[in-house]
């Protein structure tokens, strides 16, 4: 190519000076927040229901029908204003609003809500009895696991001690000879 070509050419355009444009920080990553805890598992009876016969929970239960015969619960037991309970119950932790007719076994706490009508034996390490609760029976506070109540231990029959055995009958002797 020859230097007359070159002249006839228009130039290149420069290029334009590189700006400085501040960057914005990066954002930083928010971790993702954990799931909100499961609400406790609470097993439910409701108010139409009746039960008669054993009742167990491993997880905490509430109580607003109608049972009769024995409840365990290994967590939070509550009887509802509704609840109406005819049973031996051992639990937990025990809550009562509601009517029971029978003893009560809570290996950490009974509480006994206002509008409470409690007819057994109550055996716990911690007690609470709001104001306007009714009890018929006996309270035994205490220790770290709880003991049945007396009168369970009353009611057994006294132990007999064996008789000794009898002296076999001797058979009649023989009549003299002679």
């Amino acid at each position: 190519m020859a230097l007359k070509d070159l002249m006839g050419r228009t130039p290149a355009p420069a290029p334009e000076p590189a700006r400085y444009e501040p960057q914005t920080p990066p954002q930083p990553v928010a971790a993702p927040r954990p799931a909100p805890p499961a609400p406790a598992q609470v097993a439910h009876l409701g108010a139409s229901c009746v039960l008669v016969g054993e009742l167990r929970s491993t997880e905490s239960l509430r109580i607003d029908g109608k049972v009769k015969g024995q409840v365990f619960c290994d967590q939070t037991l509550t009887i509802g204003e509704s609840g109406s309970v005819h049973a031996a119950i051992e639990g937990d932790t025990v809550v009562i609003a509601g009517e029971v007719q029978g003893d009560i076994t809570a290996r950490h706490k009974i509480t006994l809500e206002r509008s409470a009508r409690v007819r057994g034996d109550l055996c716990t390490p911690g007690i609470a009895i709001q104001e306007g609760a009714t009890l018929e029976g006996r309270i035994t506070i205490g220790g770290n696991e709880p003991e049945r109540p007396k009168a369970s231990r009353e009611t057994a029959p006294p132990a007999r001690a064996p008789e000794a055995p009898k002296p076999a009958a001797r058979p009649p002797s023989p009549p003299p000879l002679g």
